[in-house]
């Protein structure tokens, strides 16, 4: 199996994992109000798909923006997880 095949079959959990990375970087700096960190991630992930998969397509990157912003849900559920009652 060719790394391309790979790739683009794990490219959103591989984009979301990077975003997610990203995202926490970004808040821990306080460098950038929370507020915009999603819309950060939607356009991170947007750039990062069609590096990924070399392929620069709408559906691309779409799915992309998509896994990005994904990231801040996945943050949110964990943060939420964790919390105590």
């Amino acid at each position: 199996m060719e790394i391309a095949t790979i790739l683009e079959q794990f490219m959103m959990p591989i984009i979301v994992m990077a975003c997610y990375a990203a995202g926490a970087a970004l808040k821990s700096t306080k460098l950038i109000p929370d507020k915009f960190i999603p819309i950060i991630m939607f356009v991170i992930g947007g750039i990062l798909a069609p590096l990924v998969t070399h392929e620069l397509s709408v559906q691309t990157v779409l799915m992309g923006c998509i896994s990005g912003w994904a990231s801040t849900g996945l943050n949110q559920t964990i943060k939420q997880l964790g919390k105590e009652e």
